[in-house]
């Protein structure tokens, strides 16, 4: 696995569909089993090694400065060695754009490869671990499964196993999973992304998912590779049901994977281990 490596968090949106949740704080700081998403990111992320975070912010962008602010006091006083550097990059427009939009925001503060991060998921540490373990010049965590609807982020693959497509509008039926909203970039292809981002919004499409982007990048011959999570804990939190649901895995993601020997539920056969790739 990469070290020294950096993420790029988005947590400027407004997360209307979670109100009353996210009346007075960002969704990234919504409590799932007592612990905010956001405080369960940032551990995860110094877990796997990276050495920095930029956070795009921009809703109640002070309640999110204050519990950065906290959060790192609370270190400080533990004597945590090499804490995450953390940099915050404000979404001026976030009230009227899309995360593709909030993701430009951060080019200038990402010096290189960075590994991309939706600020409304919750995920145990493993999705970083393979993320960062699948090669290539971009890769794109997907779980299998086949109970896809209109909202999800699908993913459609090539007779090479690449992704072909990922968007909300394909047949589900044609889809092998979804994208989780985390996806990990070389330098180089990190370079094609921004210019790729920047053409967009000069073109007027501010409002858009940068999924659409990733579209764009497949159609000019760009590689992503599927990093399959099928298996591991993840899920984005979205509406006051999601959330419900979130507390059950968070508890499941707390108590940590069974004692050595005893069984565990079946999950499907991942891909065939790649060796770790530098972001």
């Amino acid at each position: 696995m990469s070290t020294g490596s950096t993420a790029v968090l988005l947590a400027a949106g407004e997360g209307t569909r979670l109100h009353p949740h996210t009346l007075d704080r960002p969704k990234c700081l919504v409590e799932v089993a007592g612990r905010p998403l956001l405080d369960r990111a940032l551990a995860a992320l110094e877990a796997a090694g990276f050495a920095e975070v930029i956070i795009v912010v921009g809703y109640c962008e002070d309640v999110l400065q204050n519990f950065l602010a906290a959060r790192a006091q609370q270190q400080a006083h533990a004597s945590l060695q090499a804490p995450l550097r953390v940099t915050c990059v404000r979404n001026p427009e976030y009230a009227r754009t899309n995360n593709a939009y909030s993701l430009w925001s951060a080019r200038e503060a990402v010096p290189g490869g960075f590994v991309l991060l939706d600020g409304d998921l919750l995920f145990e540490p493993g999705v970083l671990c393979t993320l960062l373990a699948t090669a290539g010049e971009a890769a794109l965590a997907v779980e299998r499964r086949a109970d896809l609807g209109d909202e999800e982020m699908k993913v459609l693959v090539g007779p090479d196993v690449s992704v072909a497509a990922v968007n909300k509008t394909m047949d589900p039926s044609t889809a092998i999973g979804e994208s989780i909203g985390v996806a990990r970039f070389s330098a180089t292809a990190a370079r094609a992304l921004w210019d790729r981002l920047g053409a967009q919004i000069e073109q007027g499409q501010r409002n858009v998912y940068y999924e659409l982007a990733f579209e764009e990048l497949i159609a000019d011959g760009w590689r992503f590779e599927v990093a399959d999570v099928t298996g591991l804990a993840c899920m984005e939190i979205d509406t006051p049901a999601d959330l419900e649901a979130a507390h059950i895995l968070a508890a499941r993601i707390d108590r940590g994977p069974p004692p050595a020997g005893s069984a565990a539920p079946a999950a499907a056969s991942p891909l065939a281990p790649a060796p770790p790739s530098a972001i």
